[in-house]
């Protein structure tokens, strides 16, 4: 048996998989449920097509921490569930959308919500699910639509395709490409 000593800088700074691999374990040895388990996903979590990514993009696009946190849940980072759910811890989110806290990614996540709903017409869809330990989940299927709608803004400097249902929401317009 081998052990190794971390101090919580080189844990803190560590990347996002490492960690997420390091709560496994300590989970394991503690006896605990694997924090990257949801408790209760909503009944009306919904993966998302790319069309519906775009929609909520095109209604999001002027408010920008909801914008970040958007595109955050459509990196490959997250860890896979084995219910076809990606996670992502919400302290992740903020730091890489420059989000001063966790309060302002939930923030965010409410107007991503409202947009969904009004995207597929459904008040009880919702995109996330959220756990106690700080993760939050969405369908791998949505987590692909949001990477596709961002590789077309890099690609064609605008989302591509819209639902018909979607032309009142506003046009979608070029988004601007910000470095980071």
């Amino acid at each position: 048996m081998v052990g190794i000593t971390l101090a919580p800088e080189q844990i803190r700074n560590a990347p996002p998989e490492v960690r997420q691999w390091l709560e496994q374990q300590i989970a394991q040895m503690l006896g605990l449920r694997h924090p990257a388990e949801p408790e209760a996903v909503p009944p009306r979590l919904v993966a998302c097509t790319p069309e519906q990514a775009a929609a909520v993009l095109a209604q999001i696009q002027s408010v920008l921490p909801a914008v970040a946190v958007f595109l955050e849940l459509g990196r490959e980072h997250g860890a896979m569930t084995p219910d076809g759910l990606r996670a992502f811890r919400l302290a992740d989110i903020a730091r890489n959308a420059r989000l001063p806290s966790v309060e302002h990614v939930l923030q965010a996540l409410g107007v991503i919500d409202a947009a969904l709903r009004r995207a597929v017409g459904d008040p009880e869809a919702t995109l996330f699910a959220l756990d106690p330990q700080g993760h939050c989940f969405v369908a791998e299927a949505t987590s692909r639509s949001i990477l596709a709608v961002w590789n077309g803004v890099l690609t064609h400097g605008q989302v591509e395709s819209r639902p018909a249902a979607q032309a009142s929401a506003g046009p979608i317009g070029a988004m601007p490409v910000v470095p980071g």
